[in-house]
């Protein structure tokens, strides 16, 4: 059995998946944590060795790079998913390689989708998970895509969390050199001022997790804004 037949020999409904970077892509016949998806799962792992080949889950220091770069841009879109969509995913990932050559010939990537990040995690409406096929050049055409969009997206974090950390760091001078009544600290309200201090009326996870009192007089050197 070749690799066209071995995809077309897997349990499950083809489907359109642009965001896999390959064009076979099925939708498992049955759902997460199944002894079905296990089944499926392991027709890979006997497929490769039928070929002459060796399958690895989690590439080692030892694997060839194709492999552990796919491996890190799996990685890597699940975390854009979470971050910017909410979106929790679970993923496995098998690669047969060549056994004397250890060259790579053929990846699956099964990915399930575990619900919203703020949803309560109900298995029973989630729909059953993917299968994504590989060639090496289509695993290397993942691998770059979205190991480049996790530099970029890390990047724009980056410069984002800079800018705040700016603009906090103008309103704290701010907030130092003229305090008002009213005016909102890290830590909670100011309520009160009698230079060098400030009463400030703590917020309520100052009071909850850190067991502040209701208010206090501080430095108003001491004060930080809000980031």
């Amino acid at each position: 059995m070749d690799w066209p037949a071995f995809i077309a020999a897997m349990p499950g409904n083809a489907i359109d998946g642009a965001e896999y970077k390959t064009t076979t892509v099925k939708q498992s016949a049955y759902p997460a944590n199944s002894p079905g998806l296990e089944q499926s799962k392991e027709r890979f792992v006997v497929w490769c060795k039928t070929h002459g080949g060796a399958s690895t889950t989690i590439p080692g220091i030892q694997t060839p790079t194709p492999a552990r770069t796919f491996f890190t841009a799996v990685s890597a879109w699940s975390n854009q998913e979470l971050v910017l969509y909410g979106n929790r995913y679970t993923n496995w990932t098998y690669f047969c390689h060549e056994a004397k050559t250890q060259e790579l010939t053929a990846v699956l990537l099964v990915r399930a989708f575990g619900g919203y990040r703020d949803a309560p995690y109900d298995p029973n409406k989630l729909p059953a998970p993917v299968f994504a096929f590989y060639t090496p050049a289509q695993a290397s055409e993942f691998a770059d895509f979205y190991n480049q969009k996790e530099k970029e997206r890390a990047l724009a974090a980056q410069q984002v969390s800079q800018q705040r950390s700016e603009r906090q760091a103008e309103q704290t001078h701010k907030l130092r050199t003229a305090p008002k009544i009213g005016d909102q600290t890290a830590d909670g309200i100011i309520i009160d001022l009698r230079p060098p201090l400030a009463l400030i009326q703590y917020n309520a996870m100052q009071r909850q997790l850190l067991g502040k009192p209701q208010a206090e007089w501080v430095q108003i050197q001491s004060l930080i804004a809000p980031r």
